[in-house]
């Protein structure tokens, strides 16, 4: 994807003849590294400014032109590129999701993708011992310059997502009258807090993490120049009983992309505070990939399973419905609600506190 097969391919393939563990195995591998190459090297948002034939191409990359010819050839094939009149110019495909001039940009989270298929060489050992095999990178030392530089992929991959996909959940969530004050707890780098804020003009955003995250959420605070209306809180969601930090409840709180890192005790725990930092009637708003919300939807459940085993690696786990709702009834939420998303495989769950 955007691979797409001919009549013939697909005649074939329907007849079982075409063998199609191939498309998979190495194929999906080598157009992934191509496609991660091309982004690092800027051939997108070089072509995004003008159409260029190989040469001129070759001199604006410091590409040798035949070296080059052969990435262009294959992301042809795989359908970002075209080639006409001696010109290479970027598809529909790669002008929206793969140019930094386009609101739905997500090139920096294929530029961290390696990251993920590195968490993936675990995966025989984890499915024989159905253990932990390594670390989030945010667990990790980042003293080392590979290590922050693993860190800084990772948030602004994050970050890219959420902007490109987001709007569709800020949409989704209901504002309380008159809300005015947003908790963005574990929301590292922003870009959910942005969105919410561009929406709605009298909201500000507190957004409470560990220093590295807020480090990434003020860069694209400044990118976005919105930094009167982002303020950042370091600390540990875990740990600190953050819900007494503040002077003022929120109208508001996100709990985004957290669950699954955590077991359940803790996330319970975790979701008692962020309940205790609404105000009576405030709204909270849960995002994750949630086992039983597939909406028997064969991308979605692909992405949902991935998941799971992707964050058992790492010692997370995915979670059904009942167990969240279970989680915020417990901490004095009601209403819960899930709403099916375009995202495939994730999931919006609101809840309304009591009073």
């Amino acid at each position: 994807m955007p691979l797409r097969l001919t009549p013939l391919e697909i005649l074939l393939a329907r007849l079982n003849i075409l063998p199609l563990p191939l498309l998979d195995a190495p194929l999906a591998q080598g157009i992934s590294k191509a496609l991660v190459t091309a982004c690092e090297l800027g051939i997108f948002d070089t072509l995004d400014k003008q159409a260029l034939p190989l040469k001129a191409l070759a001199e604006k990359l410091e590409c040798h032109p035949q070296g080059l010819q052969l990435l262009l050839n294959l992301l042809i094939s795989a359908g970002y590129l075209r080639y006409r009149a001696g010109l290479y110019s970027n598809t529909r495909i790669a002008r929206r999701w793969l140019t930094s001039g386009s609101a739905a940009n997500v090139a920096p989270y294929v530029i961290h993708s390696p990251d993920i298929v590195a968490i993936w060489d675990h995966l025989p050992e984890v499915i024989r011992t159905n253990q932990q095999a390594m670390r989030m990178p945010y667990e990790e030392d980042v003293s080392s310059p590979e290590a922050y530089r693993l860190l800084a992929r990772h948030y602004a991959g994050l970050a890219a997502l959420a902007m490109a996909l987001g709007g569709e959940v800020v949409y989704r969530v209901p504002l309380p009258p008159g809300a005015s004050r947003l908790l963005d707890v574990g929301g590292s780098h922003a870009a959910y807090s942005v969105l919410f804020c561009r929406k709605y003009a009298e909201l500000q955003a507190t957004i409470l993490d560990i220093q590295p995250g807020i480090e990434a959420g003020q860069r694209t605070a400044a990118q976005v120049q919105m930094q009167e209306r982002l303020s950042f809180v370091c600390g540990d969601i875990v740990r600190d009983d953050f819900h007494k930090q503040f002077p003022e409840s929120f109208d508001l709180a996100l709990y985004f992309h957290i669950a699954h890192l955590l077991p359940a005790e803790l996330n319970q725990q975790i979701l008692h505070k962020v309940a205790l930092s609404l105000k009576p009637g405030g709204v909270l708003a849960f995002v994750d990939q949630i086992t039983d919300r597939t909406y028997g939807l064969r991308l979605s459940s692909l992405m949902v399973q991935l998941m799971h085993l992707t964050m058992t690696t790492v010692g997370g786990t995915c979670y059904q419905f009942s167990t969240v709702r279970s989680w915020l009834e417990q901490a004095g939420m009601e209403q819960v609600r899930s709403h099916r998303l375009l995202t495939p495989g994730a999931v919006l769950i609101t809840a309304r506190k009591k009073g």
